[in-house]
């Protein structure tokens, strides 16, 4: 095989990969919102200022510890499986992380960002997802019905639909109250 035909190829393959990875983060992403099981998680108070990121909103949920299994010492950055159950109110909490995906049941596929040994070996986990992209124009006002609705004592609560499927979660939408926050946004302008 001469030289060029093996550029054009080495060429070829690379291309189909530049083309590929992306589309099947798009084809996952879309196939969870479309047959994934949604959740809906409470979010707490975070910052949501950073002049360097763009335009999106923090999430940080508002469970945060999640037990361990016990007599297992967890590092930092390990893989784990937070298993999910809903509340009588219908939200969904981390029951627990194992370290083996389950063969049946919901699950999301995270990382564990410290153990706290005080709260009998629970874990704080890195979710797949910690954003919330938003229109550039309301962004300001998204961030201020978002910081407003996290405050404690506030009467309007914010929470965030999650998809999951095998693992594999996608924020859908965040919403304040009921109604989601672009719905909300344009109500507070009447």
């Amino acid at each position: 095989m001469n030289k060029k035909k093996l550029t054009l190829i080495l060429f070829a393959f690379l291309a189909i990969i530049q083309v590929a990875t992306p589309l099947s983060m798009i084809v996952r992403r879309e196939l969870t919102l479309k047959h994934g099981r949604a959740f809906r998680f409470r979010i707490a108070p975070v910052d949501p200022y950073d002049a360097f990121r763009g335009r999106y909103l923090m999430l940080r949920l508002e469970q945060n510890l999640v037990p361990a299994p016990d007599n297992i010492k967890l590092s930092r950055h390990q893989k784990v499986y937070a298993i999910i159950k809903e509340d009588a109110d219908g939200f969904a909490k981390f029951d627990h992380v194992e370290l083996q995906s389950p063969d049946e049941g919901d699950y999301i596929e995270a990382r564990v960002l410290y153990t706290n040994i005080q709260e009998n070996n629970a874990v704080v986990l890195k979710m797949p997802f910690d954003r919330y992209y938003i229109n550039e124009k309301l962004a300001p006002e998204a961030e201020i019905a978002y910081q407003n609705a996290t405050r404690r004592g506030s009467k309007e609560k914010a929470f965030i639909t999650v998809y999951v499927k095998s693992g594999f979660a996608v924020v859908d939408e965040l919403y304040i109250g009921d109604k989601p926050i672009i719905e909300f946004i344009k109500s507070q302008r009447k």
